[in-house]
């Protein structure tokens, strides 16, 4: 986005420019603001401390849409076809395989390089989401957060501090080497394996496959690989990958996510085998597969990421949907663990001190870029390829559509960044993440 601002900044003068903030303006005019309201905005910085994005949103929202969602796709798109597991990087097996119903889904830990720590586009948007925490700003509302949790809790948010700072300075010094990695540590993913009814064999949000481990014996084991699920239109960097290794499989995706994929240089599949943010398209997957034990749930309305929840043998599979787990735990990590002083678990401790916790985050619950993406007014939820309606009836329609899912008998789930978790704790970790939606529990009906 970084690359796109300036080219279009640079061009965008005289009546162009005046057509631009006058679209802009109306539209802001029209949009009604998220009905929760929050304080912390975003910002992309350029020099001198000048905020571009509203000048970025004006910009795209003037444009048609086709154009517009054309050139969101191609900045979003993946960039490289492989990321660097924890095998590429230390020789080690990245895979840690937990069998979830016996004989029917595993749950799959994923270890790869962290590259959100050494990729430039990525610093610059960890910095526009609040998570550059070497800024004062940030480091100060960090500590601000943390002073009502108690003296320990405070100490170990400047040790915290300290030691992220250590690590940035030292890739600032040394850049993407071994030690850089090892200290920034891995970034962890979790894919869903399910043994269809028939012998088939789907992935949710797939992972690089690999030979030199054993596990692509260990997957062949399971059966044919029929069916590749793209569980999220923000994970998609693992997909070309998948691709090269099933090019014969079925594809489930949303269109956002297949547009972005469609970027990637020598990409041939146009369109996905289904496309489930389709109606007819998620009516005629799911009477296909209504004999096969999974049934699947487009997230209408979760304009930022277009999710799909399937469930599998009373598994539920989901990914960018929990944060917050409902025992107090974060992502995959526990309440102890967070509230612990493992070295290592210093980003995910910062992460949540600074974007999903009160009063950054109206909820305390999800980060505060959530809030962004879901809002009409605010120049990121504008830059979404599909963005959210002006009258927020998106709000409405995602909280339904998780109340569909909770309705079904879930024993287990797996979360792309959770891992493995009850059904009651799945349950609950959506609810208190994204009842504010409209305002009701999302765990029955709403009267």
């Amino acid at each position: 986005l970084l690359a796109f601002a300036g080219k279009f900044l640079l061009g965008a003068t005289g009546g162009i420019v005046s057509y631009i903030a006058g679209n802009y303006l109306i539209d802001k005019q029209t949009a009604q603001p998220l009905h929760v309201p929050y304080e912390h905005k975003c910002r992309m910085e350029v020099a001198a401390g000048v905020d571009i994005l509203p000048a970025l949103s004006a910009i795209f929202k003037s444009l048609p849409d086709g154009t517009r969602k054309n050139l969101l796709a191609k900045a979003n798109s993946p960039k490289s076809d492989t990321v660097p597991d924890w095998f590429d990087i230390m020789g080690e097996n990245p895979y840690k395989i937990k069998e979830i119903v016996p004989g029917k889904v595993w749950s799959v830990e994923y270890w790869l390089e962290n590259f959100m720590a050494f990729d430039p586009n990525a610093k610059a948007m960890s910095k526009m989401f609040g998570m550059d925490f070497g800024d004062e700003k940030t480091a100060w509302k960090v500590m601000q957060t943390v002073e009502p949790l108690g003296r320990e809790a405070s100490d170990q948010a400047l040790k915290d501090l300290e030691h992220w700072k250590e690590v940035d300075d030292m890739i600032t010094e040394k850049g993407k080497v071994l030690e850089t990695i090892k200290a920034v540590g891995p970034f962890k993913l979790f894919m869903s394996v399910v043994k269809l009814n028939n012998g088939d064999v789907l992935l949710y949000s797939p992972v690089r496959v690999r030979d030199e481990t054993g596990f692509a014996e260990w997957l062949e084991k399971i059966g044919p690989v029929k069916w590749i699920v793209v569980g999220s239109s923000a994970h998609t960097l693992q997909i070309p990958e998948c691709m090269r290794r099933f090019p014969e499989a079925t594809y489930i995706s949303s269109r956002d996510a297949w547009d972005k994929l469609k970027q990637v240089k020598g990409w041939e599949k146009k369109k996905a085998d289904f496309e489930y943010d389709d109606a007819e398209d998620l009516e005629r997957l799911n009477n296909l597969l209504a004999e096969e034990g999974i049934k699947f749930h487009y997230l209408a309305g979760d304009n930022a990421t277009q999710g799909v929840i399937p469930v599998a043998h009373k598994v539920a599979m989901e990914c960018d949907i929990i944060y917050s787990t409902s025992d107090g735990g974060f992502l995959d990590a526990s309440k102890e663990y967070m509230q612990g002083n493992d070295p290592a678990g210093f980003n995910w401790r910062l992460f949540r001190l600074a974007l999903a916790s009160k009063p950054t985050s109206p909820n305390g619950q999800l980060p505060i870029y959530r809030f962004w993406m879901m809002d009409p007014a605010c120049p990121m939820g504008i830059l979404n390829q599909t963005p959210p309606s002006k009258d927020g009836s998106h709000c409405v329609n995602m909280a339904n559509s998780l109340r569909s899912v909770l309705s079904e008998d879930i024993e287990q789930a797996i979360g792309v960044h959770t891992g493995p978790i009850s059904g009651q704790m799945f349950k609950e970790s959506v609810d208190i993440n994204w009842n504010w939606l409209d305002g009701s529990s999302l765990l029955k009906p709403k009267q």
